[in-house]
């Protein structure tokens, strides 16, 4: 009888990591944003204080300096008050590596690291103190080594004081008497005023570019030397800028399943595909593209094919050329990174993003509850803006530059009247229904549904949630407060 007890205690010990593993991940949220506030406000000091207005310069220089400091000071206040994730599980492990790099590099400066709910694939840095590293691009990596080349390569950047650089550089060739005297030569033509101006302004641009791209190869190679001092593998470098380059493209390509969530018998909505490409039944000249369109330079992260080159020179060849299996640990890391994008969308008000992500990734996971909740709400509030008559805040216009199966949702949404919304999401519970949950997200979804079916229980679904999630996520989206009416004054 003893063994038989000591086995059973043995099985459960064994047992309750396992079970600890398959809990459903929620995005992290805290009413308390004390600690987020703290930060913000030393990050912006930092800022401040690196951004000295320099004093042997125009006082039109000193303005526009002051100005754009003022700027990035503000910036990284909000960004860091109103984004920076510090959740239990993703912060601290690319604290662990960030950490790792520091360690093996003890000549760096003191920077530290925030990990911002951005669902953006980006990294950026900050004066020469802050490496911001955005969740949507932790959700687009394969592993830890090229998490921390990418760190690495911030790190130069502020090494370099590119920041500072740039902006130098910038305000110098503004407030120049070159600048001024084409300035005045422009304006005092006769003919083509503002095509003139137009590609002076582009001129400006691709001077920034340039500067720009020369500031990223000098910290691709230095980023690459900062790796080389750590136990990260570097040959992952050059996979991370394959990763970079096609950062822009979807998880999938695929046109979305919408008549699989969306249609059913009862409810048959419209479902457009995606728009087809306009053909002309005439023969015309190719359609002409700009300066900025026939380089990469609209892409997030531009250069990367000759960036890649001059790595592969650097690394000696000993790079990793094509896709590599994550461990399980950073297969969870991503897939934990990828569910926090989705919800960073949704709370920005971009729901046809939040949409667009939730229904890409239930491809693969048909019956996660919580991305099945963010579909429900996602299409509760698109109705409530289409009432509100404010529909193109919270939805994108087709554009060439979008993915076709994003314009494929886009069209789909703009076909959608307020009153096909009660049986979408019908139709929605319908095709793949899941075991209920008890979290604050299907709580909410719950009432979303409730309240689009006009469902009696709509009422007591609120109740519920206000009482157990008084702070809650959604508590101030869905149940505002009426404002306040006050009298007129007459005058």
């Amino acid at each position: 009888m003893r063994l038989l007890f000591l086995l059973a205690v043995l099985a459960s010990v064994l047992a309750t990591p396992a079970l600890a593993q398959q809990a459903p991940y929620l995005p992290f949220y805290s009413a308390d944003t004390v600690r987020v506030h703290e930060m913000a406000v030393a990050h912006r000091a930092a800022v401040q204080k690196y951004l000295v207005t320099p004093k042997s310069v125009s006082g039109e220089y000193r303005d526009h300096y002051k100005r754009i400091a003022q700027e990035a000071a503000d910036d990284v206040y909000n960004t860091v008050r109103y984004s920076a994730l510090v959740d239990p599980v993703l912060n601290p492990y690319v604290q662990r590596v960030f950490g790792q790099i520091r360690q093996a590099n003890p000549q760096l400066a003191a920077v530290q690291l925030v990990l911002s709910r951005n669902p953006e694939p980006n990294a950026h840095a900050v004066g020469n103190s802050i490496v911001m590293l955005n969740i949507g691009l932790l959700s687009r990596l394969e592993n830890e080594s090229q998490l921390a080349y990418v760190l690495c390569h911030e790190l130069a950047h502020i090494q370099c004081a590119h920041m500072e650089r740039g902006l130098h550089a910038q305000l110098t060739r503004i407030h120049s008497k070159e600048l001024r005297k084409e300035f005045k030569r422009i304006v005092a033509d006769e003919y083509n005023i503002s095509s003139k101006l137009k590609e002076l302004a582009l001129g400006l641009s691709l001077n920034s570019n340039f500067h720009h791209r020369q500031y990223e190869k000098q910290a691709d190679s230095l980023g690459y030397a900062l790796l080389k001092r750590t136990s990260f593998d570097t040959r992952q470098a050059y996979r991370a800028l394959q990763l970079l380059d096609k950062i822009d493209q979807p998880l999938s390509a695929e046109p979305l399943a919408l008549g699989q969530y969306f249609g059913c018998a009862n409810f048959p909505y419209p479902l457009p595909e995606a728009p087809a490409k306009p053909k002309s039944i005439f023969t015309v000249a190719a359609p002409t593209k700009t300066v900025l369109e026939t380089t990469d330079t609209l892409k997030s992260h531009p250069d990367c094919a000759k960036r890649m080159r001059y790595l592969s020179e650097l690394a000696q060849g000993q790079i990793a050329d094509g896709p590599t299996a994550p461990t399980p640990e950073f297969a969870r890391i991503v897939a934990l990174s990828r569910l926090e994008a989705v919800q960073s969308w949704f709370d920005y008000d971009c729901y046809d993003h939040a949409l667009y992500e939730a229904l890409q990734l239930l491809h693969d996971e048909p019956q996660n509850a919580y991305l099945r909740s963010v579909v429900t709400l996602s299409l509760y509030e698109l109705r409530e803006h289409l009432l509100k008559h404010d529909f193109y805040e919270v939805v994108g216009n087709v554009s060439k530059h979008h993915p076709d199966n994003f314009n494929q949702l886009l069209t789909t949404l703009t076909a959608w009247k307020a009153d096909d919304y009660k049986g979408l999401v019908a139709c929605f519970a319908q095709n793949a229904p899941v075991a209920p949950a008890a979290d604050e997200y299907a709580q909410a979804a719950a009432y979303a549904a409730a309240k689009l079916a006009a469902e009696p229980r709509a009422t007591a679904l609120q109740q519920q949630y206000q009482a157990q999630y008084r702070d809650g996520r959604f508590a101030k989206l869905l149940f505002p407060k009426p404002a306040a009416s006050g009298k007129k004054s007459i005058r």
